[in-house]
């Protein structure tokens, strides 16, 4: 009996047993795959952070307790998972990537600036915006290394005293009437627990299939380039991340070059 199982141990998964493993709870994690697998939601090199969301203002009191985590969790380990080497967020004027982090600065007072394309040119000489192209520059922004904080939490979460199996696969879950707990099985073995949290990501549809939630795994193709005139403009600190809704509206993101 646990106070929580956790079924996919990937970015989020692996977040959540470590804080409620913090917490004092008796955790359960459950991952089909190895841990920081190459078939999941999280696999990859980077990822890219960012406090003013274009996405919603609502989004950013989340992000600035997510880095006050994100930070604390390198303390508490030694390892380097986060670099912020900066962000611009680009389009032309009534863009959403743009409007929608410039109103996200503004709603919450984040420490921002607006670039022409000329002063994008200039500090960032690697970018060549059209004239009509604005940027939103975030000295916060930069990225996170995903498979190395999955491991850090799911180093922590063990150490804590949550129990973790691996290459075991959750194949039904229901809730027990009247004990108001949850059951889930797994080739291995039969696990209750008061509350289950389900981070599966791609395997969520065949997970939740009896709630009828609109899920469809999508695929996010991510292209590497060797830069032909050598890699120093393309590093962190002159080479920002930056997210760029051009004309056509098909929105793309980009990372500075670093070491595997």
């Amino acid at each position: 009996m646990y106070d929580v199982i956790v079924v996919g141990l990937g970015g989020m998964g692996s977040a959540t047993a470590y804080q409620l493993a913090g917490r004092g709870k008796k955790v359960l994690g459950l991952e089909r795959h190895t841990p920081a697998h190459d078939r999941g939601s999280s696999h990859g090199g980077s990822r890219l952070i960012r406090q003013a969301y274009f996405e919603h203002p609502a989004y950013v009191p989340l992000l600035l307790r997510a880095y006050e985590l994100w930070e604390r969790l390198e303390a508490e380990t030694g390892q380097d998972l986060m670099t912020l080497c900066g962000g611009l967020m680009l389009g032309r004027r009534g863009s959403e990537v743009l409007e929608g982090s410039l109103r996200s600065a503004r709603e919450h007072d984040l420490p921002c600036e607006l670039l022409e394309a000329e002063e994008v040119k200039r500090r960032f000489p690697a970018l060549a915006p059209d004239r009509e192209t604005i940027a939103l520059y975030e000295g916060r922004a930069g990225l996170i290394r995903p498979e190395a904080a999955i491991n850090a939490h799911l180093e922590g979460a063990a150490i804590l005293g949550a129990e973790l199996h691996f290459e075991e696969s959750v194949l039904t879950w229901e809730v027990s009437v009247p004990e108001d707990r949850v059951r889930v099985e797994t080739p291995v073995a039969s696990y209750e627990a008061e509350r289950l949290v389900i981070t599966a990501g791609a395997w969520a549809p065949s997970l939740l299939v009896d709630l009828n939630l609109p899920l469809q795994p999508e695929r996010r193709v991510i292209y590497w380039f060797e830069p032909e005139g050598g890699t120093e403009l393309f590093l962190p600190g002159t080479f920002p991340v930056f997210i760029w809704e051009p004309e056509d509206g098909n929105t793309f993101s980009c990372f500075p070059l670093r070491e595997r």
